[in-house]
């Protein structure tokens, strides 16, 4: 996963409009910080090296039991 700090404007730019999503370049500066936050979270995961483990996550519908 490449550097969030990596990610340009012109670049948020092109994937907003390949998700269709219609952001005028305003739109975009103003969403770049949001962005540019959770992507250095995601970067913080990304970088973390669980080794042989096996992460599990366990649905129970009838959890918590009423």
């Amino acid at each position: 996963m490449p550097h969030p700090s990596e990610m340009s404007i012109d670049d948020l730019q092109r994937i907003a409009d390949h998700a269709g999503l219609g952001m005028s370049r305003e739109e975009v500066e103003e969403v770049k910080p949001i962005y540019d936050l959770y992507a250095g979270y995601a970067y913080e995961l990304h970088q973390l090296e669980f080794g042989a483990t096996e992460m599990v996550v366990e649905f129970r519908p009838d959890w918590p039991e009423e």
